[in-house]
């Protein structure tokens, strides 16, 4: 359930909750490109929920201001998620790759590994 990317140069994480807002808790680089997960905490459970990636823009700008699958921002389509799920927080895990070209391909192999372990895809990316 906790996949990571094969090769990365860089990595670190967040915890988010509802009532704080995305862009300051955020510590993604905001001119480096990657791959990123979302780790679901809820009622002491722990659920992978989402693999992103970015190529363009860097981690901060696709982790804050990406689309969430409701079509808003993630900066607000996370909280709503999360105060709609009673989720307790969310915690963001992202790697910073070498080569922006490996970002699709990282994002893809971290799904299928989910997928292979779980027979399904993380909620989120449906």
């Amino acid at each position: 359930m906790f996949q990571e990317p094969n090769n990365y140069i860089e990595d670190d994480h967040f915890f988010f909750e509802a009532d704080k807002e995305l862009e300051m808790v955020c510590n993604a680089p905001k001119d480096k490109n990657g791959v990123f997960k979302v780790i679901e905490l809820r009622h002491g459970r722990v659920n992978l929920v989402y693999i992103g990636y970015s190529n363009s823009g860097g981690l901060f700008d696709e982790i804050v201001n990406g689309r969430h699958f409701d079509k808003n921002p993630r900066k607000t389509g996370w909280t709503y998620q999360m105060i709609k799920d009673g989720t307790d927080a969310l915690d963001i895990y992202w790697y910073v790759l070498a080569d922006n070209e490996s970002t699709k391909k990282a994002q893809v192999d971290m799904l299928q590994g989910f997928l292979d372990q779980t027979g399904k895809l993380p909620k989120w990316n449906k």
